[in-house]
């Protein structure tokens, strides 16, 4: 397994190309802009890009998942049904409303395959009804989106954020992973959950 980073577009997101290095397969994780590093990168790496995740439908994690698709042409966009109906309400000043006229729903529980690799959905809404989070249970590896940062968690003041749902998010992830599960936040540095719950202060008062 090999995990690419790139920061990309305006709000520095980050996008991850996880990679299954036996079959040099591929999945594209929030493309939130940039498509042309994106997918430069994509070449480099001599991958099949056979998905794109996206953790939620904020525009700087998804803005450029369509002109990724169209260069690539052989994988599927996924996102949570409750993210799709609220795609119109996201918008933003920097990015503009974003078209994603071909997806692929997913939902908790739900394992897709990278290659020999297996990413399981893991609903986590409160910074958006559909957020997720995507496990790769045996690497003990979670991409995050904009559930966890390091010292920080996910905004609930956003169109269709819910505090009462982010603690309930956080709450699981605190008790159902490993605690030296390696997390892939949507902005920032990666952590641990270990790390997360001695020092952030919205993980101390759940563990």
């Amino acid at each position: 397994m090999r995990i690419v980073h790139l920061i990309v577009g305006p709000l520095q997101s980050n996008c991850y190309i996880l990679i299954d290095e036996i079959t040099a397969q591929a999945g594209v994780i929030d493309p939130g802009g940039d498509a042309e590093q994106i997918t430069r990168e994509l070449t480099a790496q001599d991958v099949e890009v056979v998905a794109i995740f996206c953790t939620h439908g904020h525009p700087d994690h998804v803005a450029a998942a369509h002109t990724v698709l169209q260069r690539i042409s052989t994988a599927r966009i996924y996102m949570h049904p409750d993210e799709v109906a609220m795609l119109s309400r996201y918008a933003l000043p920097e990015l503009g409303e974003v078209q994603l006229p071909e997806l692929t729903e997913y939902k908790e529980g739900d394992e897709i395959d990278v290659g020999k690799l297996k990413l399981r959905v893991v609903h986590t809404p409160g910074h958006s009804p559909g957020s997720v989070c995507l496990a790769l249970d045996k690497q003990e590896v979670l991409f995050t989106g904009d559930l966890i940062f390091v010292g920080s968690i996910g905004r609930t003041d956003l169109p269709g954020g819910n505090e009462s749902q982010m603690q309930a998010s956080l709450r699981r992830v605190v008790e159902e992973f490993p605690e030296d599960t390696v997390l892939y936040p949507g902005h920032g540095p990666q952590s641990t959950l270990t790390e997360e719950i001695a020092t952030n202060p919205w993980l101390v008062e759940l563990s």
